[in-house]
């Protein structure tokens, strides 16, 4: 008997990029926490792009809240949201937050609510415009949207659109990490 080909065992591409990440340097606490902290922001983000208001704010995601309104006041159009790509012949299955229709074609936003950008961002962005186009989806630039604690407008971070990029790390990954 053939083992049925599922999506239960595809990796999630920030799996791939969690040994390059340094966070198991941390304290495993600490990083649950914000991990936390960041899925509740993302959810009131997803509630205001839906116009259902800000539902779920508290002390702590408030200053995050208001960083990401600062940008969203600007005007956008939300193509998708919260989707999730997969492609079979990696096994490999990245969640985009936002894909926008802008006037130079469509942007991959990713909504970051950690202290500092991270080097794996641009290797994450382009694992996700990488899925993305395999959907069908041509995809002109990535930009990692960093809201800030202090509630100030949010930072731009953008990123080149390279699949090369994410393969080399992928690759390495799969030498070393990925069990057979």
């Amino acid at each position: 008997m053939t083992e049925k080909n599922t999506r239960e065992n595809y990796t999630r591409v920030t799996s791939v990029l969690y040994p390059f990440s340094g966070l198991e340097k941390l304290d495993a606490e600490i990083v649950a926490h914000a991990a936390d902290r960041g899925t509740k922001v993302h959810k009131i983000c997803e509630g205001i792009i839906q116009g259902l208001g800000e539902l779920g704010v508290d002390d702590e995601t408030r200053p995050y809240v208001e960083s990401f309104k600062l940008w969203w006041a600007k005007g956008h159009e939300v193509l998708m949201m919260e989707k999730r790509f997969w492609c079979d012949e990696l096994k490999i299955t990245g969640q985009v937050d936002l894909i926008l229709n802008t006037p130079d074609g469509l942007v991959i936003v990713d909504l970051k609510t950690s202290s500092q950008p991270s080097k794996t961002w641009p290797a994450q962005g382009c694992a996700y415009a990488y899925l993305a186009k395999k959907a069908g989806h041509d995809i002109k630039k990535i930009q990692f949207l960093h809201l800030l604690k202090t509630g100030k407008e949010a930072r731009i971070h953008e990123y080149p659109v390279d699949d090369s990029f994410f393969f080399s790390i992928f690759r390495v990954w799969q030498h070393f990490y990925q069990k057979d």
